[in-house]
């Protein structure tokens, strides 16, 4: 995959990827009605919904409302281009890692950018990753061994990641007497397990606490929260889980410090 391809499919999944962070939180349909103005209802012309070029053309504003259109738009289909062209160099010797970092990036924005603003995952992007990592395990170079292995492989490490939150979760509310961890989390790390073995559950239990908990100490020390109030852990996962996409077995030394 050559990398004006990968452009190219980095900005329409970017376009995707915003049609569902507007619409999966209001439990819209993410086919029906066709892209439309979100300030007069209009629909648009295959000309004016040309991932970044049209919001170019149109000077940031609707053709026919003049309305601003959100920079979140052309911010988020260069951003998965961007990441598309990186993951086309750093795997250029393997196509198969290419596309599970193309599809685990696309899914990770989406659902980081909703987390942020909703708090929640929707089940629309953590369950369809499940299914997609399960079926997929078969040819998954993420995982080891034959055909049947890997899947065998990846239905346990799902399942392992899934038990393992649910018991954080408990642990969790036990300790504070509120909500620690949230469905949505747990069904990303069983899915992001499915995908990537037991590093899927590891690497983001990890790199998620750890940054999680750097972020929240800074924000109180700047005042900016204050001891009690919650953030979205999905952020931190998802950057747990694509760190582990581009560099797997990195969390090793967790079992192996010598």
């Amino acid at each position: 995959m050559n990398y004006f391809t990968s452009i190219l499919l980095g900005l329409v999944a970017g376009s995707f990827s915003n049609v569902c962070i507007l619409r999966l939180p209001e439990d819209k349909s993410i086919v029906f009605p066709r892209s439309h103005c979100p300030r007069c209802g209009h629909a648009l012309k295959f000309t004016q919904n040309i991932p970044l070029l049209s919001f170019l053309a149109l000077k940031g504003r609707c053709f026919y409302c003049r309305g601003r259109i959100s920079w979140q738009y052309p911010l988020v289909e260069l951003t998965m281009a961007v990441l598309f062209l990186f993951h086309a160099w750093r795997f250029s010797d393997s196509l198969g890692h290419q596309i599970i970092a193309d599809v685990l990036s696309f899914y990770l924005l989406t659902l980081s950018i909703i987390d942020y603003r909703h708090r929640i995952i929707p089940d629309e992007l953590s369950l369809s990753l499940l299914v997609m990592g399960l079926l997929g395990s078969f040819w998954n170079p993420y995982l080891s061994g034959s055909s049947e292995y890997k899947f065998l492989q990846s239905a346990a490490a799902c399942l392992g990641g899934g038990l393992l939150m649910l018991f954080l979760a408990w642990a969790g509310e036990k300790a504070f007497k509120k909500e620690a961890l949230g469905g949505g989390d747990i069904k990303l790390i069983a899915a992001s397990s499915a995908v990537l073995g037991w590093g899927g559950m590891a690497g983001p239990l990890f790199i998620g606490s750890l940054s999680g908990g750097i972020v929240a100490l800074t924000l109180l020390l700047l005042k900016k929260k204050r001891l009690g109030e919650t953030l979205p852990f999905g952020p931190f996962l998802s950057l747990g889980v694509y760190w582990t996409c581009l560099f797997p077995g990195w969390y090793l030394f967790l079992f192996n410090p010598k």
